[in-house]
């Protein structure tokens, strides 16, 4: 065999030919999943992208951040009767809640089914069917044009809401834990204190989420209730929009609801996504 010369070139190797990726019916899935998934995105974004866009536009001699700063000035008051009212409807709805379904699922109650499909019957009609129904029930019969009227509508209208998922939760719990607590001593409070309430806590905590989305954005029943001198966050922007359009400054107005909203909603699940109220039915 011929031996190679020094510092001649050798055979030039042939590099392995680069195979294209093969589009597999796996693949193509992948693909396609991706893609509906970003264009779900979109599709769901888009709305809330256009509002932030308009907010900054200029109108008026003003834009930008101007918007925002005159939109927290004169919003301000709206808000905190959007969180009064809020808080006093989820307090109510909770009291009455708590015990309805207590005895709608511990005792032989005749007709609870019945009992229980009516107390669903706000959440089956139209807004605007409620609206004239708590019109003519709190203004014309009991003449309630007041805050707490209009804290009761929130209430009534919320209600099922509340309730359903005390009910499912309690459903859940097998009664022969509330036995064997009673069975070592403790009373019939203490045993719903200590081990009924923390139990159904996911329930608890689902209504209040799903009670306060509803109350806090409501504006259709607040139109037909509300005192003249009250004025929500919502029912504010819905006026605004009726009598000057959407403006930036409207719009600045409907981001910061929206902003507000959602920070309210990342602090309930700080506040009570521990001990009690660990979990949710709803995540």
């Amino acid at each position: 065999m011929t031996a190679q010369i020094q510092g001649a070139p050798g055979p030039t190797a042939i590099p392995p030919a680069v195979r294209a990726p093969r589009l597999t019916t796996r693949r193509v899935t992948a693909i396609l999943s991706h893609a509906y998934i970003w264009f779900c995105l979109f599709l769901f974004v888009l709305p809330f992208a256009a509002l932030l866009f308009h907010s900054f536009a200029e109108y008026g001699g003003s834009g930008g951040l101007e918007n925002y700063r005159g939109a927290i000035g004169d919003f301000k008051e709206n808000l905190l009767w959007s969180v009064k009212i809020t808080g006093l409807a989820l307090a109510i709805d909770l009291a009455v809640s708590l015990p309805a379904a207590y005895a709608l699922v511990r005792f032989p109650i005749p007709g609870r089914r019945i009992i229980f499909s009516v107390l669903q019957l706000s959440l089956y009609v139209p807004g605007a069917v409620i609206g004239l129904a708590l019109l003519l029930t709190y203004t014309f019969t009991y003449h309630a044009v007041s805050m707490w009227g209009l804290v009761l509508a929130m209430a009534v209208g919320t209600f099922p809401l509340m309730l359903t998922p005390i009910v499912v939760a309690l459903k859940d719990l097998p009664p022969e834990f509330e036995e064997a607590a009673r069975c070592l001593g403790a009373t019939a409070w203490q045993t719903y204190r200590k081990i009924v309430f923390p139990l159904i806590g996911p329930g608890v905590s689902a209504g209040l989420l799903l009670s306060f989305i509803i109350v806090f954005n409501e504006y259709l029943v607040t139109l037909f209730v509300h005192p003249v001198d009250i004025e929500t966050a919502p029912l504010r922007i819905f006026n605004l929009q009726k009598t000057g359009g959407l403006s930036p400054a409207t719009a600045a107005l409907a981001v910061t609801m929206q902003l507000v909203s959602f920070a309210a909603v990342l602090l309930f699940f700080r506040v009570f996504g521990t001990r009690h109220f660990k979990g949710t039915y709803i995540l």
